[in-house]
């Protein structure tokens, strides 16, 4: 047996590591807009972009929002970026950043689609369309996108 297999069996059975700060500042903010779809459908790139993979955007979470009838607000799709922002704080998409500056650019992507009557499941044409987005922002922004000032 293998070091690395002894250190494994060694480990609990419900240990999980814990997740980046990014990762889980944005899955707190979005359990608390949708407490009751802790786990949304998502959008997932295959290979990563930092593992050389073409998509920028890690995940796209798909949200089913029953609107608001008093305010106008039909019932929508709320589709959510995860990658525009540092998610994993380690380098490996955007500089690392302190506490007083922005995470990655600083920004995430959101986009609301009304959902159409019978519709059980959500397109995913806004999520190829959020993607080209973030190349956008990562190809030709990167040198010039400034961070919003306060």
């Amino acid at each position: 047996m293998t070091e690395e297999e002894i250190h494994c069996r060694n480990l609990p059975m419900n240990f999980l590591p814990p997740t980046p700060p990014g990762l889980e500042a944005l899955f707190l903010s979005c359990r608390g807009i949708y407490p009751d779809q802790a786990n949304p459908l998502q959008v997932a790139a295959l290979v990563k972009y930092w593992l050389g993979g073409p998509d920028p955007l890690d995940y796209i979470s798909m949200y089913s929002n029953p609107g608001n009838p008093e305010q106008g607000i039909p019932p929508h799709w709320h589709y959510i970026s995860f990658g525009l922002s540092d998610l994993h704080g380690d380098g490996r998409v955007h500089e690392v950043s302190g506490p007083d500056s922005p995470s990655g650019f600083g920004f995430e992507l959101t986009f609301r689609l009304k959902r159409e009557p019978g519709e059980t499941g959500p397109p995913t044409w806004p999520a190829t369309l959020m993607q080209a987005l973030a190349k956008y922002v990562f190809q030709s922004a990167l040198p010039t996108l400034k961070p919003y000032a306060k």
